[in-house]
């Protein structure tokens, strides 16, 4: 559904900015059925190739969604979504860090 929202939003000629994409993210976390971490990363792509910069909580909502990943968790894909925080100069917050316990 929140894909769906996203995509009305463009079609109607809303940009989206680092909230936008961070809910959408958060939303991928919370997919029925369990995370949907690979469509995480598709919009983070997305968020990136229109240049809207990703904020602490755009790295915790990735983080996290690897973390619930269905079948196992995608534990070595999130320390790669952490270098790339720290490569970026955001700063973890505990939310970060809990979701890399």
């Amino acid at each position: 559904k929140a894909l769906e929202v996203f995509g009305g939003m463009k079609r109607r000629g809303v940009e989206p900015d680092t909230v936008t994409f961070n809910a959408l993210i958060s939303a991928m976390e919370k997919a029925p059925g369990g995370s949907q971490w690979e469509k995480a990363l598709e919009v983070f792509g997305e968020m990136e190739r229109r240049g809207v910069e990703p904020s602490t909580v755009t790295f915790s909502a990735l983080i996290s969604a690897m973390e619930k990943a269905p079948g196992g968790s995608q534990w070595e894909r999130a320390l790669e979504v952490f270098g790339e925080m720290k490569r970026r100069g955001v700063e973890p917050d505990t939310v970060t860090l809990n979701a890399l316990i």
